[in-house]
């Protein structure tokens, strides 16, 4: 029971000295070494104000020795007004009505004791001031200057302390808009597969309960082709990661089901290097490009197309092309939601450094092209 008392006592002691510590960390944060620096110059000036006339009547030694005194004195006054500044603004609260009228309080009661213990030290605690007229008399001509020097200090630190909490809380709602637009991203993404995938799913089935009634093959290809859709979609509908080989092979997988569905009207090739495959690529952006050149491409002409896909490697950018040979670009054509989610996507996770563009393709149709930074996904650790 002894060494279970002296752990608690040991636990309760170290939770303490955290307790205390994000306290102090609390109360005085915003005391920088700078501040402290500019506390202690200001203090140096006040100094030889106060024994500049003793320069011409005394030993350049002795006065000296009273400059160094009165920086002292005068630097603890001002050290007390600055720990009182930073305390009071750290403590209370935010509001305007509140903080300042408890920052010239906490000024005026700082600059009163910081005078008192400056009129202690120099006459030793005896506060002899009968020269200056009484020690009344010196402390009414003492304390004005010292509340002078106690409200520049406080209005120099509340300035700047605003100042850099201004830039934080932007700073902060810059990163809050980013991870704001990331989950806007992410839950569009979501939302996407959740319209694409029934509708798909179902068309796809009905084709083939038509097709067991005239092509029992052409039915047992289109299933070989959904099966290998779904093993690359469905592990990912709750990742937002991927790479280009699990994303081509499921573009191929729903090329193939559209091949099986359109005849001869549809032909498409794939060319993506091996050695690219393991490059990272967010989900859905390539069925996406894929889909648009089938629904708005090659799809309404009735000789259909050919669909194009392509990868390749230009210094450290890789990129990914989708070209048609369909109906390109018409004002009824659609498909500018499936290309704004790509945009916004591609915005949110690499801002500048990635971009979708597309234009024309010869001898018709379009070419969509999305360019990006190369990086490899890291290998998954054996189960």
């Amino acid at each position: 029971m002894s060494v279970d008392r002296s752990q608690d006592r040991r636990v309760d002691a170290g939770e303490g000295a955290l307790a205390a510590l994000t306290l102090r960390q609390g109360l005085f944060a915003g005391l920088t070494r700078k501040g402290l620096t500019l506390v202690a110059l200001l203090a140096l000036p006040h100094a030889l104000r106060r024994t500049i006339y003793d320069l011409f009547g005394s030993p350049l030694t002795d006065w000296l020795l009273q400059v160094a005194s009165a920086y002292a004195t005068g630097l603890i006054a001002l050290l007390l007004v600055t720990v009182t500044v930073v305390a009071i603004y750290n403590r209370v609260s935010s509001a305007p009505r509140r903080r300042y009228p408890a920052l010239a309080l906490g000024i005026v009661v700082a600059t009163l004791l910081g005078t008192a213990i400056l009129g202690a030290i120099e006459t030793h605690g005896t506060f002899d001031y009968s020269d200056n007229g009484g020690p009344l008399w010196w402390f009414i001509g003492t304390w004005p200057r010292y509340l002078l020097l106690g409200a520049l200090l406080a209005a120099v630190f509340v300035y700047f302390r605003a100042a850099e909490e201004s830039e934080a809380a932007g700073h902060q709602a810059e990163v809050d808009r980013a991870l704001f637009a990331q989950q806007m991203d992410e839950a569009r993404l979501q939302m996407l597969q959740a319209q694409i995938e029934p509708h798909f799913l179902f068309n796809t089935l009905a084709t083939v309960r038509r097709l067991y009634q005239t092509d029992a093959a052409a039915a047992e290809s289109m299933l070989d082709n959904l099966m290998r859709y779904l093993t690359v979609a469905l592990p990912q509908m709750r990742t937002n990661d991927s790479t280009l080989g699990r994303e081509t092979a499921l573009a191929e997988a729903y090329l193939g089901i559209q091949q099986i569905r359109m005849g001869r009207r549809l032909g498409f090739a794939i060319e993506v290097p091996a050695e690219l495959r393991e490059a990272r690529l967010p989900p859905m952006m390539l069925l996406t490009l894929a889909e648009n050149a089938i629904k708005h491409g090659v799809n309404p002409l009735r000789e259909g197309g050919f669909i194009h896909i392509s990868a390749r490697l230009e210094g450290s950018e890789l990129r990914l092309q989708v070209a048609d040979s369909g109906r390109g670009f018409v004002k009824t054509s659609g498909g500018g939601t499936g290309l704004s989610n790509i945009r916004a996507r591609l915005s949110g996770i690499y801002g500048q450094g990635a971009q979708l563009r597309v234009g024309l393709n010869k001898p018709g149709g379009v070419t969509a092209t999305i360019a990006l930074p190369y990086a490899v996904a890291p290998v998954a650790a054996p189960a």
